[in-house]
């Protein structure tokens, strides 16, 4: 369903979309690690999504697209770079980090 390009920026839009607005500098931020081809794409599926199915979709492809525990923490550092890209931490936006290092685990 995904390549493992397309599964990171899954991952990166979910964390942008935690609090239901992806804002531009976020969108900049997931830019900066993948072409605009793949983000459309993948904004599109995303769009389409539940939460449970972007967490499934998550949950599925991990073991395929993260081989060892150095990439899993560079996607978790992507996703934390996303989250403090409008200089503010909510409550919600923590919880999603613990939340991704479980399903991430």
């Amino acid at each position: 369903m995904f390549t493992k390009e397309e599964f990171k920026v899954l991952v990166m839009l979910y964390a942008a979309n935690i609090d239901s607005n992806i804002h531009q500098n976020e969108v900049d931020r997931i830019l900066e690690k993948t072409d605009a081809a793949t983000y459309e794409k993948v904004r599109k599926m995303f769009n389409k999504m539940s939460d449970t199915e972007i967490l499934s979709s998550i949950q599925d492809n991990k073991a395929q697209y993260l081989a060892d525990a150095t990439e899993k923490q560079q996607l978790l550092d992507d996703v934390h770079s996303i989250i403090a890209s409008d200089g503010r931490h909510s409550a919600m936006e923590n919880h999603l980090t613990r939340v991704l290092k479980k399903v991430l685990g």
